[in-house]
């Protein structure tokens, strides 16, 4: 029996570097700008409440959300993708990643 083999993915080095040696933040940008390549995304915003900060919303491309016509500012947590993906695990990983990386960097501050 052969082993069915996997379509390669390009391995997202800039991604993994972020996780190893950068800012929890920093990882969370890395993580958006890797969805909008991977996905040829036109955007991606994800939206998080993390206790003791707040409402967090951070853009592909650290990219400013200006006027906010799409009304992200009140949204609920979540990822935003502009083309939409519906894939509820992916929404639920990108919160988690951006949660655990706020977090990351608030207590590395309160150290520093």
């Amino acid at each position: 029996m052969v082993a069915e083999e996997r379509p390669a993915f390009p391995r997202a080095e800039q991604l993994l570097e972020a996780s190893r040696l950068g800012s929890g933040i920093g990882t969370v940008y890395e993580a958006l700008d890797r969805l909008v390549a991977l996905y040829a995304l036109d955007d991606a915003v994800l939206v998080v409440d993390v206790p003791g900060l707040g409402r967090q919303v951070l853009r592909a491309g650290r990219k400013p959300l200006g006027n906010d016509d799409r009304g992200l500012l009140r949204s609920p947590p979540g990822l935003y993708l502009d083309p939409p993906l519906h894939d509820p695990a992916l929404d639920d990983l990108m919160l988690a990643i951006g949660a655990l990386g706020l977090r990351l960097d608030t207590r590395a501050g309160a150290r520093a």
